[in-house]
């Protein structure tokens, strides 16, 4: 009982501290008068201390008598932060003129703050980015004992010391600051939407729109869970907070535990890709690319949209194979004054952000505007938001403890940063991947491809694309794809790293809420993503899919559209089985279909052109055979 009592203290302790920090990050955006370095310290600092404090080591030793063991280490954690912060500050000075010395009690003194870092980070994120962090580390001392393009001068302690922590590079460099100045706020706003009631509503209004289309309360699910899914930076967090309320809906309606577990995976992670937010990631590729937002979200209007148009195909074959209906009219929820007046809660500061980014606000002062717009018609339209003031307590709690956690990760990320930097293995994986595509551009993107699959596993969105633009976007933008493509590209890669066995952490947060087996929803959910997954490829041949590129023509647009939705329906047909006109399909004829598919989206006329024909002349047949039999 005192265990329960002491961890539930700590848990409001660190919602107490994530409030202060959603005030803090206000007022950084309001006044901005504090030194950047001081900025990104206190940022790297609360997200140690809510790591600490929302997850004490003393709440996983079961045994009562060892659990003191715990506060201990805790305790040792939190002085040893104190004294390595300390000492920041100590040398911040030298570190701004370039007259920093490592001395043996400046390298100790960093050394504990790393440790309590990476402690913070296993708590908050698991191994994976402790690992990855660790790897990249014995990567860089390893250096001289390498083979071949590995191989580089390697670091000393010293050395190592001063590019991780001390310095402008490494765990306070220019990375957490620009995901302090323009990511944080933003996740504010979705706690803030999350307590003012719009969720339910959305949900309602999803069912009421989509009911009378086969596999109604899925395609509901999948509207629900993107609308959500583009605030949250979180995959694993956004199914956890809709999936309760989807995946239930999806099973209702017949569908197997593994597909409604599938189908709510997939639509997440595709949230995270979904303008005009994107989980915050498209502002810090923003500032990589030095493009200005609007157009970046422009660029990913298209490919998100073929996204949901293939998953709600794939969700209609499944529903046709099952011999599902649509839902009853007793079924379809009746949408009344209340419900659309909670729809103005998310449309409106949504609204509002986009007004303040077209009038040439920062990102930071755009999403600002759009909190103080959901926290106005909170209090305007919601009256459970106006007659409990602890829901906008929460609200601010909730948001500041996740802006602590991804600093935690950002921090982390940062010390993978300052070795690849220093190593220069990013420059030489580009070269390597590039002398690929001078010849063969295909396994230069497969490569990209599966580097970014294996560093975004068990990752958030935001921290998995900041690794992965930094290492393997510059070898494709060398090997000749266009910037922007390529950003996209390792962004797909790094959101679809959440559904991708062997880790697939999405599925193994899905799974448990739907009664099915983390392994088999991953498989599904690839299935049901497998345009998703080959919609970068599209736009890196075909460039004019994101609209904005150097190159852009309407003629490429038109074929590259009919191509996506020939291969969209040829797809979703073969893997149901089940044709919708003529009914079950033969082994044959899926196959001849999933050969279509493959067919459309290849990027060489001579095949797409006479695929697509042929694609539409086998939908064509199949309808003359139903109206002749009829």
């Amino acid at each position: 009982m005192n265990s329960r009592l002491s961890g539930r203290m700590m848990q409001q302790v660190a919602g107490g501290i994530g409030l202060l920090f959603s005030c803090f990050i206000i007022y950084s955006i309001i006044i901005a008068l504090i030194d950047e370095a001081d900025l990104r310290f206190i940022a790297v600092a609360v997200g140690f201390v809510v790591a600490l404090t929302g997850h004490p080591l003393a709440e996983r030793i079961k045994a009562d008598q060892w659990r003191w063991v715990g506060w201990v280490i805790d305790v040792f954690l939190v002085a040893a932060f104190c004294y390595s912060a300390w000492w920041f500050f100590e040398v911040k000075e030298e570190l701004w003129t370039g007259f920093y010395i490592g001395t043996p009690a400046n390298i100790s003194a960093g050394a504990l703050g790393l440790v309590g870092l990476l402690e913070a980070t296993r708590r908050v994120w698991g191994w994976s980015l402790v690992i990855l962090a660790v790897f990249f580390v014995s990567f860089g001392f390893a250096g001289p004992h390498l083979p071949g393009m590995l191989q580089h001068f390697g670091m000393d302690l010293s050395n190592f010391m001063q590019i991780a922590w001390y310095s402008f590079d490494g765990v306070f460099g220019r990375v957490t600051g620009l995901v302090f100045n323009t990511v944080l706020v933003f996740l504010i706003l979705g706690a803030m939407l999350s307590q003012t009631g719009a969720g339910d509503s959305l949900i309602r209004i999803s069912t009421a729109l989509t009911a009378r289309i086969r596999g109604g309360a899925a395609h509901a699910a999948i509207v629900a869970s993107a609308l959500f899914g583009m605030m949250s930076g979180s995959v694993a967090a956004n199914i956890a907070g809709t999936g309760v309320f989807t995946i239930p809906m999806i099973k209702k309606q017949g569908f197997s535990n593994n597909f409604a577990g599938a189908v709510e995976a997939s639509a997440s992670s595709g949230g995270q890709l979904t303008p005009p937010i994107m989980a915050a990631a498209v502002f810090v590729m923003a500032d990589l690319l030095g493009e200005p937002y609007l157009l970046l979200i422009a660029a990913a209007a298209l490919p998100a949209l073929f996204k949901y148009i293939s998953l709600f195909a794939q969700v209609y074959g499944e529903a046709l194979r099952m011999g599902d209906e649509s839902v009853s009219t007793e079924e379809i929820p009746a949408l009344g004054r209340r419900d659309w007046l909670n729809a103005l809660l998310f449309v409106l500061p949504l609204t509002a952000l986009m007004a303040a980014f077209l009038l040439g606000y920062s990102p930071s002062m755009a999403g600002f505007i759009g909190l103080m717009m959901a926290f106005a018609m909170g209090l305007v339209l919601s009256p459970d938001f106006r007659r409990q003031p602890m829901k906008i307590a929460k609200a601010f709690s909730s948001g500041g403890t996740s802006a602590a956690n991804i600093m935690v990760a950002v921090a982390t990320i940062g010390i993978v940063l300052g070795v690849v930097n220093e190593t220069g293995i990013a420059i030489r994986f580009a070269i390597a991947i590039s002398s690929f595509g001078e010849s063969y551009l295909i396994v230069a993107l497969l490569l990209a491809m599966l580097g970014a699959l294996i560093l975004g596993m068990g990752l958030p969105t935001l921290p998995a694309y900041l690794i992965i633009a930094i290492m393997i976007a510059p070898a494709i933008i060398k090997a000749g794809v266009d910037p922007i493509a390529a950003h996209m590209f390792v962004l797909y890669y790094a959101v679809y790293s959440s559904i991708v066995p062997p880790i697939a952490y999405g599925c193994y947060v899905a799974a448990p809420i739907a009664g099915g087996y983390p392994m088999a929803t991953s498989l599904v959910a690839l299935r049901l993503s497998v345009i998703g997954l080959l919609v970068p490829y599209v736009f890196v041949y075909s460039p004019s899919l994101l609209l904005i590129v150097d190159g852009f023509t309407w003629s490429e647009l038109a074929g590259t559209v009919v191509r996506l939705t020939m291969a969209i329906w040829m797809f979703a047909v073969s893997f149901a089985g089940v044709d919708p006109v003529t009914g079950r399909l033969s082994m044959s004829h899926r196959f001849v279909r999933l050969i279509l598919g493959v067919g459309a989206l290849w990027p060489v006329a001579m095949i797409w052109i006479p695929a697509v024909m042929l694609a539409i002349l086998v939908t064509l047949f199949s309808r003359m055979r139903r109206v002749r039999s009829n």
